[in-house]
């Protein structure tokens, strides 16, 4: 529960700084999110694309004396490559968080060399639920807002499903 809570601010901060116009081009509302991750970690985080081998991983996060690299398969579709992105965002904030609870006795370890699947699976669910709101952005809204002089628009919600079920009107 308390995890559940931790991911829906991290979405909530991360998705405040992101200005994009919508319906957002995909590429840009990626950019944006970089951008924003960035702001939120403090230090430059670069995003690279690049062909994994086969029925490996899909993405992979490098915590890098002076920045943050993320690389995401080149492969996967843009909307794809965000969730990829936002899952290697949740263990850079796991980390993030278990570092600022260590001690400097503990001195340092190597970070994310095994893989625990309740890791991997909460790391998912993080990327799908910014997935899922920032796909929000890309997609247009269904139906524009009526015009403010509130006038007919023949092409209006109306006028369009008459048009596709091809009513002529009334019969007289």
């Amino acid at each position: 529960m308390r995890r559940k809570k931790e991911m829906r601010r991290l979405a909530d901060a991360l998705i405040a700084q992101i200005r994009v116009p919508v319906p957002a081009d995909p590429e840009a509302l990626l950019a944006a999110l970089v951008a924003s991750v960035s702001e939120w970690r403090g230090r430059e985080v670069v995003l690279h694309r690049e062909v994994f081998p086969p029925h490996t991983a899909s993405g992979l996060w490098l915590n890098r004396e002076t920045r943050d690299d993320i690389v995401v398969d080149k492969r996967a579709a843009v909307w794809h490559q965000i969730v990829i992105f936002c899952h290697e965002v949740w263990h850079m904030s796991r980390e993030q968080s278990e570092t600022s609870h260590a001690t400097a006795a503990d001195g340092p370890a190597a970070l994310r060399t095994d893989f625990c699947l309740a890791d991997e699976q909460e790391a998912d669910r993080f990327g799908m639920l910014m997935g899922q709101r920032l796909r929000a952005l890309i997609e247009t809204p269904p139906d524009p807002a009526p015009p403010a002089d509130g006038g007919a628009d023949p092409q209006g919600l109306a006028g369009r499903i008459g048009a596709a079920l091809n009513y002529r009107g009334n019969r007289r």
